[in-house]
């Protein structure tokens, strides 16, 4: 059974549920609320739709008016609740369990970081972002490890290179975090396609390319988050204006997507694929080099080489030295 199919399943015992959320909560005060019943249907509700839809689909509006009538805390333990009653139905369900769960995280996340800024209840916009990041990552790991190792890694290049361009430290926190999520848009790519293990055709490049769209769709709905849909839409297009999926060129893409072009293509060079193996770092960077001025902007590709001129120039000093 798909996530989305089980997820439209799962939406049909919305009140049994209900009824296992409520016995779940142990709480008085909270079980003689009126309103309670209806709450715990509209976010059992939402749950199940947002898992259907592979977005988040009116969690923040719920919880936002949940935190002003019950409070921040009251509104987390019923959002928990009713992931854990979804979680515990779908256990029963022929259904990847660990990508549902991954799933469910996100949109807790989701929760927490619509009510963050209600009160002080030791929720920060920092951690909330983290704490959505992760279950991003959760998410696409449970999905693809590869591509979840990829993104990692990618960031990783990401932070270095910003730090030998001398960038500012929020705008290479930003290029990082981008990094770390600019892959999610796979999540809609379909199994046969994501997992080839030959060439694609021209027909399945087509849906690769879709993932960079996807991506800003899914980071829109994440408030934390939703600031880097325009870079991560933009990252595979072209200095020269072939790229996808609008055809950007030059300076018109997003400073930031062009870096996150460089590194996410240098990291996927040196890392094996379905369909090819890796080549060494010193041939990724040759191609680099030979796409200056048609597929990447070139002065960071030249930065990007620095980074090895660099590590070459240490380790000779460290060696004349010693």
């Amino acid at each position: 059974m798909t996530l989305t199919a089980a997820a439209l399943t799962l939406g049909k015992n919305v009140r049994r549920l209900t009824v296992q959320v409520i016995e779940h909560l142990h709480d008085p005060s909270l079980m003689a609320d009126p309103a309670l019943e209806a709450s715990v249907e509209l976010i059992l509700d939402r749950l199940c739709l947002s898992t259907q839809l592979s977005k988040p689909v009116g969690l923040a509006t719920w919880a936002i008016r949940e935190a002003r009538r019950i409070g921040v805390a009251r509104t987390l333990e019923l959002a928990d609740a009713a992931a854990h009653a979804v979680a515990n139905e779908a256990a029963l369900m022929d259904v990847d369990q660990g990508r549902l769960l991954a799933f469910l995280d996100l949109m807790r996340a989701e929760i927490h970081s619509a009510v963050s800024g209600l009160n002080n209840e030791s929720i920060t916009p920092a951690k909330t972002q983290t704490e959505t990041t992760q279950a991003l990552l959760a998410m696409l790991g449970e999905r693809d490890a590869g591509t979840c190792s990829h993104s990692k890694a990618t960031a990783e290049w990401a932070r270095r290179l910003c730090a030998a361009m001398g960038l500012p430290r929020a705008q290479s926190e930003f290029v990082e975090l981008c990094a770390v999520v600019h892959d999610i848009g796979q999540v809609a790519t379909p199994d046969r396609i994501l997992f080839k293990p030959g060439p694609l055709t021209s027909d399945e490049w087509e849906v690769v390319r879709e993932h960079c769209a996807a991506g800003q769709r899914i980071l829109n709905q994440i408030p934390s988050l939703s600031r880097c849909g325009v870079t991560i839409r933009a990252h595979h297009e072209r200095w020269d204006g072939l790229g996808y999926p609008d055809g950007l060129a030059g300076e018109n893409i997003p400073y930031e997507a062009r870096i996150l072009a460089v590194v996410d293509s240098f990291h996927a060079m040196i890392s094996d694929r379905p369909y090819r193996r890796a080549i060494a770092p010193r041939r990724a960077l040759e191609i680099l080099q030979s796409g200056k001025g048609t597929q990447w902007d070139p002065q960071i590709v030249d930065a990007m080489a620095g980074l090895f001129d660099n590590s070459r120039s240490e380790r000779t000093t460290k060696a004349h030295t010693a």
